[in-house]
């Protein structure tokens, strides 16, 4: 059997990782000539690991995505003479980790199956409103075409015509969810690996969902998929389910298969953004205090910063619970001399430091762990000084509660060599609360100066800030080394470098709370959340799942938007607009940029160009377009004199 393999990569830095070798090497076991394409036009590390495996490399644009990627193999680079050498065609693209099981089985127990293509797995039939979103289809991310189908003019003339989708959500509504079904219509026979049917619903097509997105756990051990798509690591699934299922992957990856979940970690890690991690992976340890046998003693040190001489009474209990044979480097640094004065008799080393000097946590660099934390206001004017207490708490209580959470710490560190960082719970009491969604609080372009500036391999993202803003930690102390490349001003962001910091070095981050903690703020969570699902019945009406009642909250608010201009636009005229339309009454028109191609109603409502939209002041208009687009789009309205918009939310 002589097998043509088209491997597709992209990669957004341009670089290989090893899983990708692991993944060539499988493929190299069951097919005879391997063509990679590159949709990207260099590679600057892991070139070796294609030049290993793949008989030819292709290097291009990204135009058209993975379609537009097998389509340039297919048609162009390679041509159909050559294509056609092959008894069968094998298109995969590098968006998965595995297989958790060789290649050679996975083709051998497909072999007997009389079909002209198969795949991994399929989606099943959707329906919303009782009509057809898309029928069953197999995920185009690992496809194989046999002979009969393969050596047809239907193949050939398929890729042919094919487009060069600029959207990559036409790539999915065009191709992925389009292809079986055309060639299932022409009489060939397709089926899949996994056993996906029997979580499928046959008659009522709304359960029916991506499998490989809410129940990966479940398809590698049960379902027979033996591989961890990348996409779903950063997909939000909260809608839907609890998201138990990565994590359980991931374990039972680690636990149950020969495969090195260390090439998981290292994609991950450098490609995806730590919030998007943090929470995905539910990064969040609960320490209990319980005295176990202690384990081997780690290099630690504890730095204090100390600016307030009433919280030291606090502080110094804290300490108390610390056993003093451990050995710990601890440091008191205060820019105040009077302060330090309470920490003396304890043992305690102190420092002074001139007013608006930071301690340079790179002298603590070579201890094995460093914990940074800030004495606070207990008695401040500014806010009850119960408030600052518990905030207190939040930190000394979760970081450093006695000795034998310290050493659940160290033993965390210990087990999971992928951790770097963690950090205290985010306070939400109080007027703590507002700083939930503060997100950069306007330092996001500083901030990423500051990580381009030191080449930081890590995301950074405008739409999602870090998963926690803090200066008190616990940390591996070869992360603080990365400090001295930075620039004494720059300094003051660390609060937002830290997990970015960690995450350059190969290290994922964490929340850590204790027990006690941690059983007091769940209760304070269901509060807060029961509080405003309450509030938003009220003022909104009834809902059944956190995405119906954002889409209350959006419909009030876009209400009360057009109560207030007598002229109604809708800017947009694809799939944000449709979505959206139906919550906007008496909308005038759609409009786009001019210049575009437009059809003349979109929906049953007239299309229109910017420029022909008189009185531009008097009107209100809402943007359903992407963020992406609604920052381009927004200065373009706004010069040509449209000042009130109303942008929809991601």
């Amino acid at each position: 059997m002589k097998r043509l393999c088209v491997y597709l990569i992209f990669d957004k830095k341009g670089i290989i990782d090893q899983y990708i070798e692991y993944m060539l090497k499988e493929l190299k076991s069951c097919v005879h000539y391997i063509v990679v394409v590159c949709n990207m036009m260099e590679i600057f590390r892991g070139s070796d690991i294609l030049t290993k495996y793949a008989d030819i490399i292709f290097y291009r644009e990204n135009i058209g995505f993975d379609a537009g990627g097998f389509k340039e193999a297919l048609c162009c680079s390679l041509g159909w003479e050559t294509v056609l050498q092959y008894d069968e065609l094998v298109l995969v693209n590098d968006s998965m980790f595995g297989p958790f099981k060789p290649m050679e089985n996975i083709f051998l127990e497909m072999e007997n199956k009389s079909v002209d293509f198969w795949g991994l797995a399929k989606h099943g039939t959707q329906k919303e409103n009782g009509e057809i979103i898309f029928a069953e289809h197999i995920q185009t991310y690992f496809l194989v075409i046999r002979s009969k189908m393969l050596h047809s003019i239907d193949f050939r003339e398929y890729w042919d015509s094919l487009p060069y989708y600029l959207d990559f959500w036409e790539v999915i509504c065009q191709y992925e969810t389009k292809f079986t079904s055309y060639f299932s219509s022409l009489g060939y026979k397709y089926d899949v690996l996994s056993d996906i049917d029997v979580n499928n619903d046959k008659t009522n097509y709304t359960n029916n969902y991506s499998q490989y997105l809410a129940i990966s756990y479940e398809l590698i051990k049960k379902r027979n998929f033996p591989f961890l798509k990348k996409q779903q690591i950063a997909y939000n699934t909260l809608l839907t389910q609890t998201q138990e299922n990565l994590f359980q992957a991931i374990q039972y990856i680690d636990k149950e298969t020969n495969y090195d979940v260390n090439l998981i970690w290292d994609n991950i890690i450098r490609t995806l953004n730590m919030a998007d991690l943090q929470r995905s992976l539910h990064l969040q340890y609960i320490i209990t205090s319980k005295e176990d046998k202690l384990m081997r003693k780690k290099h630690i040190a504890i730095i204090i910063y100390a600016s307030y001489r009433e919280a030291a009474e606090y502080i110094k209990e804290y300490l108390a619970e610390l056993n003093q044979d451990s050995g710990y480097y601890i440091l008191v640094v205060s820019e105040s001399a009077d302060i330090l004065k309470a920490y003396q008799g304890q043992g305690i080393c102190g420092r002074i430091l001139s007013k608006g000097q930071n301690y340079d946590l790179t002298e603590v660099s070579e201890y094995d762990l460093v914990c940074v934390l800030h004495d606070t206001d207990v008695t401040s004017e500014v806010r009850p000084s119960c408030t600052g207490k518990s905030y207190f708490y939040c930190i000394w209580e979760n970081l450093l509660k006695c000795e034998s959470h310290v050493q659940k710490v160290m033993e965390k560190f210990e087990t999971e060599e992928r951790l770097g960082f963690l950090a205290p719970p985010q306070p939400n009491f109080a007027d703590f609360f507002g700083e939930l969604c503060s997100g950069w609080n306007g330092h996001y372009g500083t901030v990423k100066r500051i990580t381009e500036e030191l080449r930081l391999e890590c995301p950074v993202s405008e739409e999602l800030p870090p998963y926690r803003i803090t200066s008190d930690f616990w940390i591996r102390g070869n992360v603080l080394k990365q400090l001295r490349r930075l620039k004494a001003e720059d300094y003051r962001y660390t609060s937002y470098l830290w997990s970015y910091l960690a995450q350059d070095m190969g290290y994922y981050s964490g929340i850590v709370e204790s027990t006690d903690y941690a059983a007091m703020n769940e209760v304070n969570l269901s509060y807060y959340l029961k509080e405003i699902a309450a509030w938003v019945r009220n003022g909104y009406g009834e809902f059944r799942g956190f995405r119906e009642m954002k889409e209350k909250i959006l419909s009030g608010a876009l209400k009360t938007f057009c109560s207030k201009y007598s002229r109604i636009f809708i800017y947009g005229a694809g799939d944000y607009a449709g979505k959206y339309k139906d919550m906007l009454l008496n909308v005038e028109a759609c409009i786009v940029s001019d210049g575009q191609k437009k059809p003349d109603y979109f929906k049953g409502i007239p299309v229109k160009y910017l420029s022909e939209i008189k009185e531009p002041k008097q009107c209100g208009v809402v943007l359903c377009l992407s963020k992406k687009n609604q920052e381009q789009v927004l200065p373009i309205i706004k010069n040509y004199g449209i000042q009130n918009c109303f942008c929809i939310p991601e």
